[in-house]
């Protein structure tokens, strides 16, 4: 009698569902939790069930007058949006194209709910400028405009590794560098906005949860894969460094080019937002929006090493 016919067998006898039953062909680096099921437990029901568009309209403060009727506080909510719009249309176009190259099962009905994840968060913040009375086509131009040269750059590179069908790359790029940004960014977003806008800092808070678990797997399927390759260990330094850079180059475009508008914004509310803790003890009165900036990006490559140690690697 072969494997399978006993095991049939064993579950006709038992006369009950057999759940210890794999039903995918086990990989090292997947722990049971990057399955649909957890996605319906973690997103669909649990975290999504009493929100419309991503935030609970019942519960939540509405956004200050003043992001309506001051023109500068207006543009630099927007400047956020579009930022936040470009990273998640990448995230849609990239993880989806990834499902057709996935190495595994596993693996392509995680990104498959990673896709979804990451239109939910693409459609909530389109949804947010539509509340401010953006149309669709002057979305898409603010999104196109706010890109710096820097900025594309990191982008191109990104979409590089998906072209190639890379998939330990790509995965990289998006889960662990692209998605592992969020954690400082969003956490900050969060802080920023709580006062002029309880209900943004509610929808980022939703999508922040999304990235955490996104990295999760980003770290747990390349640890596996250098822990088997020192070919691959190298190919994913040398890329991880590259993008170390490039990300500093990114938030240095952010100072260059936009400090100004969001300093000044700041100080017109600064009786609102002042006290914000906005990094550790540190409120927002006491750091301009530069210093701010600067300490984000210290934050960013802080996370990232934390990222690149605990898939085993080390930049010098």
């Amino acid at each position: 009698m072969n494997e399978q016919v006993i095991e049939e067998t064993k579950a006709q006898e038992k006369n009950t569902l057999d759940r210890e039953m794999a039903h995918f062909s086990p990989e090292d680096w997947d722990n049971g939790t990057f399955g649909v099921q957890t996605w319906l437990e973690r997103t669909a029901w649990k975290t999504l069930s009493s929100t419309e568009y991503g935030f609970s309209k019942n519960n939540v403060a509405p956004p200050n007058q003043a992001i309506w009727e001051d023109p500068l506080l207006n543009q630099i909510y927007k400047l956020d949006l579009a930022t936040f719009l470009n990273a998640e249309h990448l995230s849609v176009e990239g993880i989806s194209a990834m499902v057709g190259f996935a190495p595994d099962e596993g693996s392509q009905i995680f990104l498959t709910t990673q896709a979804f994840d990451e239109a939910r968060h693409f459609e909530v913040f389109c949804r947010r400028l539509a509340d401010l009375g953006m149309t669709p086509e002057a979305r898409k131009n603010m999104v196109n405009a706010v890109k710096t040269k820097e900025m594309r750059t990191f982008f191109d590179l990104i979409r590089e590794q998906v072209d190639k069908k890379d998939y330990i790359a790509a995965i990289l790029a998006h889960n662990v560098i692209l998605e592992g940004m969020a954690y400082p960014v969003y956490r900050y977003e969060i802080k920023y906005w709580s006062r002029l806008d309880p209900g943004l800092s509610q929808i980022i808070q939703g999508a922040f949860a999304d990235e955490v678990h996104h990295v999760t797997y980003g770290e747990s399927f390349i640890r596996e894969q250098i822990r088997k390759s020192v070919k691959t260990r190298n190919q994913v330094s040398r890329l991880a460094r590259e993008f170390s850079g490039l990300m500093t180059d990114v938030f240095e475009s952010v100072i260059y080019h936009y400090i100004g508008l969001y300093q000044e914004a700041a100080n017109s509310y600064i009786d609102i937002m002042g006290d914000i803790k906005i990094f550790g003890n540190k409120r927002i009165a006491e750091l301009t929006e530069e210093d701010q900036v600067r300490l984000l990006l210290e934050e960013v490559q802080a996370e990232y090493h934390k990222r690149l140690k605990t898939i085993g690697l080390t930049l010098d």
